[in-house]
């Protein structure tokens, strides 16, 4: 599998999904190891949220969950909970990441971040829904 590739068209379809939105937004592709594929902010986009894209993307890679499904599990007495002050402060559970995978494998995640976070979810999971490649739509 190119990686390289998947991230590409990953990114062209949050990109188009986005103009459709008329919401400028940055995306990012991170492997399960951590190292970033692929990082883009569209003109427009707020200048964190190159940052903030890269984050929800190196959570989902790491832990495998969309970031929504983990916001609440990092809440004050819930067992997650220290993972937000690990490696960094880079994992984040603002919703907008999601896991990627291939052949029922996790082999990255992504993240859109440059609208409100009910506008960074609605473009990521069109753009992944969009897609007639069976990797993305197992991860939406």
């Amino acid at each position: 599998m190119d990686l390289l590739a998947l991230a590409k068209d990953i990114a062209d379809r949050v990109e188009a999904q986005s103009a459709r939105s008329k919401v400028p937004v940055a995306v990012c592709v991170i492997d399960i190891h951590g190292n970033i594929v692929l990082k883009h902010r569209m003109n427009g986009a707020p200048a964190f949220s190159i940052e903030v894209a890269e984050r929800k993307a190196y959570t989902a890679a790491l832990v495998g969950l969309r970031t929504a499904d983990i916001a609440p599990l990092v809440q004050p007495g819930q067992d997650l909970f220290p993972l937000m002050g690990l490696s960094g402060g880079r994992f984040c559970s603002m919703a907008g990441g999601a896991p990627v995978t291939s052949e029922g494998q996790l082999v990255a995640g992504v993240g859109v971040s440059g609208g409100t976070v009910a506008q960074d979810v609605a473009i990521l999971e069109a753009a992944l829904r969009d897609t007639a490649t069976p990797a993305l739509a197992a991860a939406s």
